[in-house]
């Protein structure tokens, strides 16, 4: 069978499951285009807010390792555009890409419903296929009580979310976007969820702060010699992201798009095994272009083609309950380090690890390690740190 990579979400149909995040990439009417023309399914844009915002200049701020960038801050605000203008813009986008869904993001005051009203009312009149609530903006907004500040607080975020819901006007679905940044997003979520939420988006970026250059000691990012608690954005924040998409997906349960850390379709996958139909990316986009789509795309049929899944469907919720407590973990599971002694490069950081960070169970044998049964308490920490693969855990029983 044909293999077809469309994905649908809370009755909306993507024509693959890459929707671009409210964020840089989504600022304009034309970058939106240009990303529907490369192929993507669907894009959420630049959140609105009544008063357009003016950016900082050198507001970015990155974390290397080689010539990899894994981490990325931000202190970008909100649209720069009026609503009006973005308004005009999705009827003319719709008009031209009319299976591409746009998925309209506001923000408004947390004691204002007409502020949320109106923009909720503008993005449906407009063609917006569905509608995010910006609770989780990690800065500039929250110390003027808007963005997670209202994600931290469930009374707030379930009194907007109730005023948007209840307005028999807007019939589109209606998605908080929640931030990781709170004790439990499970309580949250579904504080939300009998306010009427149809669904989330889970998660914005991280608060952050990104240090100093040692040199010349000025913060990152530098703007006139001060700086910013910030998004902390990129593949580093991937595994909080699984946490938050994950227990989402098991309570509440209602429909969840992913989003954090994302950078290839294998990364996307994850989330969808989860249960996320969905996912939403921006940094990896920031970085590398709307081109990336293509990659995402085959990553995806090729993670596909090993199992024989011909859609998505196929396999989105499949490992939804991998994840549980700890006290439920299967404590007997009997797994020892296997050596493969053909790929050993004798560097000796297994011996280090354990040594150090271990139970002291290795030692060389013609320069090989050698790992002693009666003292391995097997806990992984070599298999990891070995760049070759040369030792791996094996269950005991296979």
């Amino acid at each position: 069978m044909p293999v077809v990579l469309d994905s649908t979400y809370l009755g909306v149909v993507f024509r693959n499951p890459f929707v671009l995040a409210s964020a840089p990439p989504t600022a304009t009417a034309d970058m939106v285009r240009r990303a529907f023309e490369a192929g993507w399914g669907g894009a959420v844009i630049k959140t609105l807010i009544r008063e357009p915002v003016h950016n900082l200049p050198n507001r970015f701020a990155a974390i290397r390792h080689g010539n990899r960038i894994t981490g990325f801050e931000n202190l970008e605000l909100l649209s720069e555009q009026a609503p009006d203008e973005w308004y005009q813009a999705i009827r003319c986008i719709k008009a031209d890409f009319p299976d591409c869904p746009i998925i309209g993001s506001i923000m408004g005051a947390a004691n204002s419903p007409d502020e949320w009203l109106s923009l909720a009312l503008g993005c449906q009149d407009a063609g917006a296929d569905l509608l995010e609530l910006n609770f989780s903006c990690p800065h500039g907004y929250p110390e003027r009580g808007r963005g997670a500040a209202i994600g931290q607080n469930p009374d707030y975020a379930a009194q907007i979310t109730r005023w948007v819901t209840d307005c028999k006007e807007i019939t589109i679905p209606v998605i908080p976007k929640l931030t990781a940044a709170v004790a439990n997003i499970q309580n949250i979520a579904e504080e939300l969820a009998l306010a009427g939420a149809h669904g989330f988006c889970a998660i914005n970026t991280i608060p952050s702060f990104f240090g100093f250059d040692l040199r010349t000691l000025r913060p990152k990012p530098d703007i006139g010699g001060k700086t910013s608690y910030g998004g902390y954005s990129g593949p580093g924040i991937k595994p909080i992201a699984l946490r938050a998409v994950s227990e989402l997906c098991q309570s509440p349960g209602l429909p969840v798009m992913a989003s954090g850390g994302i950078t290839s379709g294998f990364d996307a996958v994850e989330f969808m095994l989860l249960g996320a139909p969905v996912v939403q990316m921006a940094t990896e986009v920031m970085l590398h272009g709307f081109g990336i789509i293509d990659r995402m795309q085959q990553e995806l049929r090729e993670f596909m083609g090993w199992h024989g899944f011909t859609a998505p469907v196929d396999f989105i919720g499949l490992c939804r309950h991998s994840a549980t407590s700890f006290k439920k973990l299967p404590a007997g599971t009997m797994v020892s380090p296997r050596l493969l002694a053909e790929r050993c490069t004798h560097c000796g950081a297994c011996f280090t690890a354990c040594r150090d960070g271990g139970y002291q169970a290795i030692s060389w044998n013609k320069g090989l390690p050698g790992i002693d049964p009666t003292v391995c308490k097997s806990c992984s920490l070599c298999s990891h740190v070995c760049p070759t693969g040369a030792l791996q855990m094996q269950s005991c029983c296979s």
